[in-house]
């Protein structure tokens, strides 16, 4: 029977709701009332984020929106969820409310459900003139029980920039048939409301914040979030596209969070944005706002409890079973990681850091060898010891066929080999680091996961952050590697953001030593001398947007990469370009399918 629900203590817990064979409708306006408004006009006014889903688990998943409501006064919200999309057979309704405490926010957990099942759900609230408006449909899927031998077929994507950029990516997703979920690895939103090195805002589409963080200087001066109201923006604007709320629309997400959801290139409750110039950048109030704005907005199975403290107020690794197939495994690299090995201040010789308060030489364009002599020495850790022992035994310990484990950054090792631009200082005829933010800062831990999980088959990695599309063999050692891979590494590109390249360029362009040097040629080549300078990368697109399918199987996890393109005008033309890949079962290797 209907049921109005006892709300509980919103940011420690979802609101849990059970289904039952005999529920109805609690509204006569979901059966086809005709004072209940479905106009678009009216749903985009009341629910203006759509609705979501996500945490697909066999019996249960996580239901989201957001009411659009003035003031700190509660909205009483109806909710529906039901086998067919007419709504005819409801498994579950209530209400909810939805209060200014979470941003008007609500996050149903629906348990009771059937695995590997279509259910549909909607949502219905009133507003302060007393209209009655019915949401958009949304549609989600449980996944199938661990016995289920059944291929799954899933999307997997990041890095999503606002600013100048367009979901095209999301709009050629939404045609793919057989879609079961989304795995969103990270940079849901930027933080940045139009950062000169990689964001490119136009008078259509940009976003701002309310408050804001000062950062840059001049004409180029723009402002971070830093408040909990400039984080619920940030969700606010970038769930306003239409082509990102129809693929919430029609399949649940299981999301991570990278960097961009609170600050680029952070560590802990620490953000890099002055490169030391101001000394520590330690945040904690900025960190829970951050955190708090990514709780309440996505729809993901955690808790969070504030009063609890960084980093115990959280914890948003964890794992997913899809049917005797996949198994997927989240990890968090942002809350435990140590610093960056190199001090963003300081000039630093021995890793080629040559300016202060820069990241080249620290985060970013990092001399190899004088890098690998300290971190050797000083181990850094990206997941924390628990975190780690953690995944491992989680790979080691699953009886799927695939275990896929979800990074926010790239394991691979990206070094690039200069030796052959016989016009620069003979100190940078050497090989670098691309970046040490990701894996090739952490290389000792990454040496002992690798190592550790290696025994294991059929262990797939699935990587974004890097903006770019690579499929590449992993081992313990890049640098003397084993006749046989630990395991498959497959990067998926940004949805929008600038791509690796891209990226590269500006940095060499925005620096005189770097430009002076005639760097242009290592952007010209860059995938030619990533591949050449590492064997162990198959494929590579470094100037490339888009999106990914896995379709796993038995015998296989073949790998799709679509890469599109016109991502900076608003109407895309429609053009895809297709790579697959496939890894065959009890094989460590890299098919190119197509």
């Amino acid at each position: 029977m209907p049921h109005r629900l006892n709300r509980r203590n919103f940011l420690h817990n979802l609101v849990v709701v059970a289904a039952s064979a005999g529920a109805q409708p609690l509204l006569s306006a979901c059966t086809g009332d005709e004072n209940i408004s479905t106009e678009p006009a009216d749903q985009a006014r009341m629910f203006p984020q759509g609705v979501a889903s996500g945490d697909p688990k066999p019996s249960s998943v996580v239901l989201w929106t957001r009411v659009e409501a003035a003031g700190a006064a509660a909205v009483t919200v109806d909710f529906e969820v039901a086998s067919d999309d007419s709504f005819n057979t409801i498994v579950v309704s209530g209400q909810s409310d939805a209060t200014a405490d979470s941003d008007h926010t609500i996050r149903l957990l629906v348990t009771g459900l059937n695995p590997y099942t279509h259910y549909y759900y909607r949502f219905t609230a009133t507003d302060a003139q007393g209209l009655t408006v019915q949401g958009v449909t949304g549609r989600t899927k449980t996944a199938p029980s661990e016995e289920q031998d059944v291929a799954v077929r899933f999307a997997y994507a990041s890095c999503q920039d606002f600013n100048g950029r367009y979901y095209h990516a999301w709009e050629a997703l939404a045609a793919e048939p057989d879609i079961d979920f989304v795995l969103f690895l990270g940079d849901y939103v930027y933080e940045t409301e139009g950062n000169p090195t990689f964001q490119d805002p136009t008078a259509e589409r940009h976003i701002t914040v309310p408050d804001g963080l000062t950062l840059g200087s001049g004409k180029n001066t723009f402002n971070a979030a830093v408040t909990l109201a400039d984080y619920r923006s940030l969700y606010k604007q970038y769930r306003s596209d239409k082509h990102l709320q129809r693929v919430h629309q029609m399949f649940p997400f299981v999301l991570i969070w990278d960097d961009h959801e609170f600050a680029n290139d952070c560590w802990q409750d620490h953000s890099t944005d002055f490169d030391e110039a101001k000394g520590d950048e330690k945040s904690p109030d900025r960190r829970r706002a951050a955190t708090q704005a990514w709780f309440e907005y996505q729809p993901a199975d955690v808790d969070y409890n504030p009063d609890a403290g960084f980093p115990n107020d959280i914890r948003v690794y964890r794992s997913l079973r899809f049917g005797k197939h996949v198994h997927i495994v989240l990890t968090d690299q942002r809350y435990y990681r140590d610093d960056h090995l190199i001090p963003e201040g300081p000039a630093d010789p021995d890793v080629a850091k040559l300016f202060e308060n820069s990241s080249l030489g620290s985060r970013s364009f990092v001399l190899k060898s004088g890098f690998d002599l300290k971190e050797a020495a000083a181990k850094p850790t990206m997941l924390g010891a628990q975190q780690k022992q953690w995944l491992i035994d989680e790979i080691n310990g699953s009886n799927a066929t695939w275990k896929v484990w979800g990074s926010e950054t790239q394991l691979s090792q990206m070094a690039a080999d200069l030796s052959s631009f016989k016009n620069l200082p003979a100190s940078y005829q050497d090989l670098f680091y691309i970046t040490t933010d990701q894996w090739d800062g952490y290389r000792s831990e990454r040496a002992d996961i690798l190592n550790a999980i290696g025994g294991s088959d059929n262990v797939i990695v699935l990587v974004g952050d890097i903006h770019a599309f690579y499929a590449s063999e992993l081992y313990p050692d890049f640098d003397a590697p084993a006749a046989t891979p630990a395991a498959i590494e497959y990067v998926v590109a940004g949805i929008s953001s600038s791509p690796m390249q891209e990226s590269v360029q500006r940095a060499v362009d925005g620096n005189k030593t770097l430009s002076s040097l005639g760097l242009g040629g290592l952007v010209e080549k860059f995938d030619e001398i990533l591949t050449d300078t590492s064997a162990h990368y198959k494929y590579a697109a470094s100037d490339a947007t888009g999106v990914a399918i896995a379709t796993v199987s038995a015998t296989a996890f073949e790998v799709e990469f679509l890469l599109i393109d016109d991502i900076k005008t608003p109407t895309w033309n429609g053009n895809v370009t297709r790579k697959k890949f496939r890894t065959a079962a009890g094989v460590k290797a890299i098919e190119l399918v197509s």
